[in-house]
C-alpha cells in the first residue's frame, strides 16, 4: 500500500487507541471515586467535629475570661463590703456580691459543660479516626490496582495524544477539516474500513460496486453513501470479499 493513505489509517488506528485508554481512564476514575467515597465521608466528619471543637474551645475561653472577671469582683467585693457604714450602699454592694457569685456559678457550670461535650467530641473523633484509618486501608488494598491501570491509560494518552496530532497534519486540510467535523459531532471514527462488505463504522451494506472499486485500487478511499465515514479496503482482508 503507498503512503497516501497510509496516514489516514495509521490516524484511524491512532484515534480507536486514544479514544479506548482515555475512556479506560474515564472508567477507572469513577471505580476510585467510589471506592474513595467511604474515606471521604469519615474525612469530612474528622473536619465537623474539629470545627464543632474549635467552637467549643473558642466558647470555653470567654467564659474562662468572664469567670475572671467574676472573680476579680467578687474579691474587690468581699473587701470593700464589710468598710461600708452606709446602710443603702452596704445592701447595695452585698446584691451586687450576690448576683457576681450566682453568675459566676452559672459561668463554671456551662464551662464544666463544655469541658463534658469536649470530651465527648475527643472520644468521637477517637472512632472516627479509627474507622477512617481502616476505610483508608482497605481503599489502598482496593485501588493499588486500579491507579496502576489509570497510569498505564494516562502513559499511553501522553504518546498517542501527539502521535495523532503529528498523523492529522500529514493528511491533506479538506480531510482534515472532515475528520474533525465528524468527531466534534460525536463521529468517533470517521475513517473506517470495509468488512464484510459492510461499512465498519455504520455496519450498513455497500454496493458491489463501490467495493471493487477500492479493492482494484486499495490506495485510494471514498465516502460511505450511508453514513459519509471516509471508507478504505484493507488489503490484508482482500480474499474475504468476493
Amino acid at each position: 500500500m503507498n503512503l497516501s493513505i497510509q496516514p489516514l489509517i495509521d490516524l484511524a488506528h491512532t484515534d480507536l487507541e486514544l479514544q479506548t485508554f482515555i475512556h479506560s481512564k474515564s472508567q477507572l476514575e469513577k471505580e476510585i471515586d467510589t471506592a474513595s467515597s467511604v474515606v471521604n465521608h469519615h474525612k469530612k466528619n474528622i473536619e465537623e467535629k474539629n470545627s464543632e471543637l474549635k467552637a467549643l474551645v473558642n466558647e470555653s475561653e470567654e467564659i474562662k475570661k468572664n469567670i475572671q472577671i467574676q472573680e476579680q469582683l467578687i474579691t474587690h467585693l468581699n473587701e470593700q463590703v464589710p468598710k461600708i457604714r452606709n446602710e443603702k450602699e452596704f445592701a447595695a454592694s452585698k446584691s451586687q456580691l450576690e448576683e457576681a457569685r450566682k453568675n459566676l456559678g452559672v459561668l463554671e457550670e456551662n464551662l464544666l459543660e463544655i469541658d463534658i461535650n469536649k470530651e465527648d467530641l475527643d472520644k468521637e473523633m477517637e472512632k472516627i479516626n479509627v474507622k477512617l484509618n481502616e476505610s483508608n486501608t482497605e481503599f489502598k488494598q482496593e485501588t493499588s490496582g486500579l491507579l496502576k491501570e489509570q497510569k498505564k491509560a494516562e502513559k499511553q494518552i501522553a504518546i498517542l495524544a501527539p502521535r495523532r496530532t503529528s498523523l492529522l497534519q500529514k493528511i491533506p486540510k479538506n480531510i482534515q477539516r472532515f475528520y474533525e467535523r465528524c468527531q466534534n459531532s460525536g463521529i468517533t471514527t470517521p475513517i473506517c474500513a470495509i468488512v464484510d462488505k459492510s461499512c465498519s463504522g455504520c455496519h450498513m451494506v455497500l454496493l458491489p460496486q463501490l467495493i471493487n472499486e477500492l479493492m482494484s485500487n486499495p490506495n485510494s478511499h471514498k465516502n460511505c453513501p450511508h453514513c459519509k465515514r471516509i471508507l478504505y479496503f484493507p488489503v490484508s482482508e482482500e480474499e474475504t470479499v468476493s
